[in-house]
């Protein structure tokens, strides 16, 4: 049996370490890497790099077809893991990014989401992370040729918000009398296009994990259940930015647009005049209108989550894989951000989300091993918004071994996300469909172990 339980620890776990964030539904990225705590070596860190495009866009916005391009962007996850211990007692510490977002808007009918009221904000883009620090430690007792274990730690959680939605500002009120009066007889508004920028963040928060393992390790059979409890990010503050988007104009009450040189000209033949003076003042794309605002975020959670992971010895050199997760999705209900007293909304109102991955692990030789995996993730929208519909995957990656102490990995998975749509009766700021969309990412990672 030696030879099987050498080629069989190799295989370990070889399911793209990146997975997870691809396929975890809402703001999921990474996750702490908890198993080299299991590593025999006194000694072991790993860094990793996982890259992920989740290409999804809208194919109808407020019943109207089009190619609106992707409003999700592709990110990175980071990672890195350094633990020490024996067989008895074992801690990691981790650093990765646990939760984040980013979603551009601008490819929409006037650069923005549709407004979700008469003159209402139109969230532009927005963008959000945060970071973990961990430390995890394994408090094991082995008898009869197994193993029992003990897992906890605490880790700190910091949040980072920036984002940016597009309004009309009305500058009649600060014309003379005169020509407020001059415009309210045709109808006209005097419109100035701004865009109101927040960048907002919070320190460290703290949570804890807590679990257990069992092991048998002749024939390399692990099961292990973690549970990551909520963080609750209440103090988001920062400071928001109002910028002229663009020129100002005069709306007629037809809905025609003119220019400031064009409604002077509209104005100056009904005999109205518009002193020169008064069109220089006003401000172009560009200007800067105010800065240093106060700007905050309504209350966001991090949400608790249980993780089963399972691997157990099926035949000489080859592991059968299992995990899954639940996650408390459903306590994002929405974004509020506010500048200066003015509120946006961004409405989730998700479901729970539940992951399942099943997959082989096979070790070919003494240096190589590899294992390919399928996954199904349930989705959290609820039709409040409907990027996170379910999702399938596909999953793969390779384990190159040359020696005890070194072990590089590689990994990719291909996701197939199904359509789904997003209404106002649901609570959505507006009418949206998507169609049937991919997700692609790559992982790689590099453990060393003394």
């Amino acid at each position: 049996m030696s030879g099987f339980k050498t080629r069989l620890a190799q295989t370990t776990f070889l399911v793209l370490l990146g997975a997870s964030g691809a396929q975890a539904g809402g703001f999921q990225r990474g996750t702490a890497d908890t198993d080299v705590l299991y590593e025999a070596a006194p000694f072991s860190t790993r860094l990793g790099f996982t890259y992920v495009n989740p290409a999804r866009g809208f194919e109808r916005v407020n019943g109207v077809s089009g190619d609106f391009g992707d409003y999700t962007g592709t990110y990175q996850i980071p990672s890195a893991a350094l633990k020490l211990g024996n067989d008895t007692v074992a801690c990691v510490g981790n650093y990765t990014e646990t939760f984040a977002a980013e979603a551009d808007y601008s490819s929409l009918p006037g650069g923005a989401q549709p407004a979700g009221f008469p003159g209402g904000s139109r969230v532009r883009d927005l963008e959000f992370d945060s970071d973990e620090i961990s430390g995890t430690c394994r408090v094991s007792y082995s008898r009869d040729g197994m193993r029992f274990s003990l897992l906890g730690g605490v880790f700190g959680e910091d949040f980072n918000f920036n984002g940016t939605s597009l309004a009309a500002r009305n500058l009649g009120p600060t014309l003379p009398g005169a020509l407020q009066g001059a415009l309210a007889s045709f109808g006209g508004q005097l419109l100035l296009p701004v865009a109101l920028t927040a960048d907002t963040s919070q320190g460290f928060s703290a949570g804890y994990r807590i679990g257990a393992a069992f092991e048998m390790p002749e024939i390399a059979l692990r099961a292990q259940v973690l549970y990551r409890s909520e963080v609750e990010h209440d103090d988001i503050t920062g400071t928001g930015t109002l910028v002229a988007s663009n020129n100002a104009f005069v709306q007629l009450a037809d809905g025609r647009q003119l220019s400031i040189p064009q409604a002077a000209a509209f104005l100056a033949q009904r005999g109205i005049n518009v002193p020169p003076a008064l069109i220089s003042a006003l401000p172009t794309g560009g200007t800067v209108l105010a800065n240093n605002l106060p700007a905050s975020l309504n209350t966001a959670t991090s949400p608790q989550s249980l993780y089963i992971n399972a691997q157990t010895g099926i035949a000489e050199g080859t592991l059968l894989l299992a995990s899954f997760r639940w996650t408390d999705w459903s306590t994002n209900r929405a974004v509020v951000t506010t500048v200066a007293g003015n509120s946006t909304v961004s409405p989730y109102y998700w479901d729970d989300g539940y992951t399942a991955t099943i997959g082989i692990g096979r070790a070919f030789n003494e240096n190589v091993s590899g294992s390919i995996s399928l996954g199904y993730d349930s989705g959290v929208s609820t039709g409040a918004e409907t990027t996170y519909t379910d999702l399938y995957t596909l999953s793969g990656g390779l384990a190159l071994k040359n020696n005890d102490w070194a072990e590089l990995r590689v990994g990719g998975l291909i996701g197939y996300w199904t359509d789904g749509e997003q209404r106002r009766t649901s609570g959505a700021v507006f009418d949206a469909d998507v169609g049937n969309d991919w997700v692609y990412a790559a992982n790689v990672s590099l453990k060393l172990s003394f």
